[in-house]
């Protein structure tokens, strides 16, 4: 029986798209040293519309915030949460956390570093598994790649998620030297996780930003300043930190005290509050 021939304009009229005319979610990704800000940053757009994805019970602190949290404890659970979120039915209420029955519309996948770590693990256990000769515990150099290769399937099916996504990961500094692609030599900090799995995040985000705090004066009422410790996030290309963003507009290298609504506002519009 002969094949049915494709009409291929017609395929072409379905499956092209203008960015303008549809709806799209924002996908980022902030790093940073430990107690920076990176978890409340995460939080910024709204507890009610966030739900934490948390491996390391980072926001459990947060009690007068009191977001919803789902804990991932193995790579399994991860999966999981996935499936629930691509339901696109994900509240409050079917989590039976509160009586919101509006869906999230935010993730925040907190801890990119520690998961990748889970990812390993899972890989080692399969392993072990299946080789009743192998040492428990000992990391073959193939492991790596096959929790690699886990880390950017992950990161694949959250970026397709209907919904808004932001990354936490731990800071690191790798050493460059002149035959690397970026130019340069010396320490550069990035995002901890390896290589690939570095490399698929990267890509599929639209802002990789560094939060930090540092002491800054602010004015105060009645005149003169104070001195005060501040957090911010850098944004723009830097020869010694991993970042960089994507947006029609030219935007800050720096947001002082930063928040999902400040950088989702500065992408789309260029101004840091809504009109």
């Amino acid at each position: 029986m002969a094949e049915a021939k494709k009409d291929y304009l017609a395929i072409a009229k379905q499956k092209g798209y203008r960015p303008k005319d549809v709806q799209s979610y924002r996908k980022i990704m902030v790093y940073g040293r430990n107690k920076k800000g990176k978890s409340r940053f995460a939080l910024s757009a709204g507890i009610e519309r966030t739900l934490v994805l948390d491996p390391e019970h980072g926001v459990d602190t947060m009690q007068e915030l009191n977001p919803y949290v789902w804990p991932i404890t193995k790579w399994e659970d991860i999966q999981e949460a996935y499936g629930a979120l691509r339901t696109g039915k994900l509240s409050p209420r079917t989590m039976g956390l509160g009586t919101s029955d509006v869906p999230f519309d935010w993730v925040s996948v907190d801890g990119l570093t520690r998961m990748n770590k889970m990812a390993l693990r899972y890989v080692m256990k399969l392993a072990e598994e299946k080789d009743l000769d192998r040492r428990p515990g000992m990391v073959d150099r193939r492991d790596y790649g096959k929790s690699g290769e886990l880390m950017s399937q992950m990161l694949t099916n959250f970026h397709t998620l209907p919904m808004n996504v932001v990354y936490t990961a731990q800071e690191r500094m790798i050493t460059l030297d002149d035959g690397d692609e970026d130019g340069g030599e010396g320490a550069f900090f990035v995002a901890d996780l390896p290589a690939s799995a570095r490399s698929s995040a990267n890509a599929i985000v639209e802002v990789i930003g560094r939060i930090y705090s540092t002491r800054t004066d602010v004015p105060v009422r009645g005149g003169g300043t104070k001195e005060v410790m501040q957090r911010r996030l850098f944004i723009g290309l830097h020869e010694r930190y991993d970042t960089g963003f994507r947006s029609d507009f030219k935007l800050p290298d720096m947001i002082k005290n930063p928040t999902l609504d400040k950088l989702v506002n500065l992408m789309l519009t260029g101004q840091e509050k809504t009109k």
